[in-house]
């Protein structure tokens, strides 16, 4: 028996590790280990008041801090009763947007592409395809500028409170971003080209999928939207506040500190599955704006993407799609705000008295990397008495190391070093964050 250890994945938030083990050359056991030490967010929070939450668990991530933010507020609401006014839900829509937009760019040029342009880091893109790490720094620009404008800095966002906002940008601020997101448009499509035309493994796993879903539009954002499972048979859906009963977490303490999660219905048998990009560009297909579906369809000429495709390393296009998504519908939310902001731009603010109650509230968000979980109890006084979270990457765990035993046989004949790099190729196409699933 032979181990080869894969220390510390380059390319990924977190650390991460793999070990192999090898009998007669053939892979016999894979195990993706995380090496982040435990975070105890959930046990931080207790006894802290409402108000302190989201400051909090922002910290969870510096890239998706502000799903973190955003749903926390969403979990708080429901548990008080509490109602926000739809402009308010419209900025809350624009901050979640622009991370993704500020996310998937860094991913997709800084940690992905390397991968399929044949270089260990981004640093030799510059010199080969400079044109290329231009178009990255300018989208990424651009999504921090957008949650900055909202949120009142890049990450961490401090204007989102429980009600509405204390700040939003003005009119000026608006119309410039939109002109921007509407310029950004071209880089966005182009992005989705790069990536329709790079080689990728013809790998089918036919794992489930599940993201957010509404009836109308791309579901980003819901307290009380419903999830759609994509079975690969029978779709169907249930409620955020049940989440409990379709995501069972374990543990794996030989692993490393994250949670893996497993998806179950009724008496089905849990099984891995999968969130993020691909999962949502899936299930919500027919609701991508009108560049995003076309940039899909040109794709399609070169990697066969439809709805109901399986191949984790789509999961890479569906981000570049996303980001074109994500363009579009920025720009005209900022035009419409801007457009409403004489007449309604006092309608955010949160309210200043603000009934206590004890409660529990459910809610769920789209973060860049897969659907965001979170459970909030208050108690009397407002203070958290329970929380929970199962973030994107602790539900993907399971199903990368499931994927990664599938791919295996595939890879035997390879020279360790070609091995190696499928591996971690497979892993990054997950966009895995190891520090989240240790929150």
């Amino acid at each position: 028996m032979t181990t080869i250890d894969i220390h510390h994945i380059a390319r990924i938030e977190g650390h991460g590790n793999v070990e192999l083990k090898l009998e007669a050359g053939k892979i016999k056991n894979i195990e993706l280990k995380t090496v982040e030490p435990a975070r105890f967010f959930e046990a931080i929070v207790g006894g802290r008041h409402f108000n302190d939450l989201a400051l909090i668990v922002s910290r969870i991530c510096g890239i998706c801090s502000p799903n973190h933010t955003v749903t926390a507020l969403l979990a708080v609401e429901q548990a008080l009763g509490l109602e926000v006014s739809k402009r308010t839900r419209l900025l809350r829509q624009l901050l979640v947007q622009g991370s993704f937009i500020q996310n998937h760019a860094t991913h997709l040029y800084f940690l992905a592409a390397p991968d399929f342009l044949g270089h260990s880091s981004v640093l030799p893109v510059q010199q080969d395809n400079p044109q290329v790490l231009a178009r990255a720094l300018e989208l990424k620009k651009l999504g921090n500028d957008l949650c900055a404008a909202v949120g009142g800095r890049p990450v961490h966002p401090v204007n989102a409170v429980i009600g509405g906002f204390t700040d939003e940008p003005d009119q000026m601020t608006l119309q410039v971003l939109a002109a921007r997101l509407r310029a950004a448009l071209k880089d966005a499509v182009e992005t989705v080209e790069l990536f329709a035309r790079l080689s990728f493994p013809d790998f089918h796993p036919g794992r489930e999928k599940i993201a957010l879903h509404a009836p109308n539009g791309y579901a980003i954002l819901s307290d009380r939207t419903e999830v759609l499972v994509a079975a690969l048979q029978s779709p169907w859906t249930d409620s955020v506040a049940n989440y409990h009963n379709y995501i069972a977490e374990h543990a794996r303490p030989e692993l490393g500190n994250a949670k893996f999660s497993l998806l179950r219905k009724g008496d089905t048998e849990a099984a891995p599955f999968m969130v993020g990009a691909l999962a949502r560009v899936n299930i919500n297909w027919d609701a991508l704006m009108p560049a995003a579906a076309g940039a899909a369809k040109a794709a399609a000429k070169h990697t066969g993407i439809q709805k109901g495709a399986d191949n984790p390393y789509l999961n890479n296009l569906c981000q570049a799609i996303e980001i074109v998504d994500a363009v579009q519908r920025c720009a005209v939310l900022c035009e419409k705000l801007a457009a409403s902001y004489a007449d309604q731009q006092g309608q955010s603010k949160p309210s200043k008295n603000i009934d206590l109650r004890e409660g529990k509230g459910f809610a769920a968000s789209e973060a860049p990397r897969g659907t965001l979980f979170y459970s909030i109890g208050l108690d009397q006084q407002g203070r958290v008495s329970s929380g929970d979270v199962i973030t994107p990457t602790a539900q993907n765990l399971a199903c990368i190391e499931a994927d990664l035993c599938l791919l295996a046989p595939l890879l035997e004949d390879l020279p360790q070093d070609a091995m190696i790099k499928q591996i971690e190729q497979l892993i990054r196409a997950y966009d895995p964050c190891l520090s989240c699933a240790v929150h």
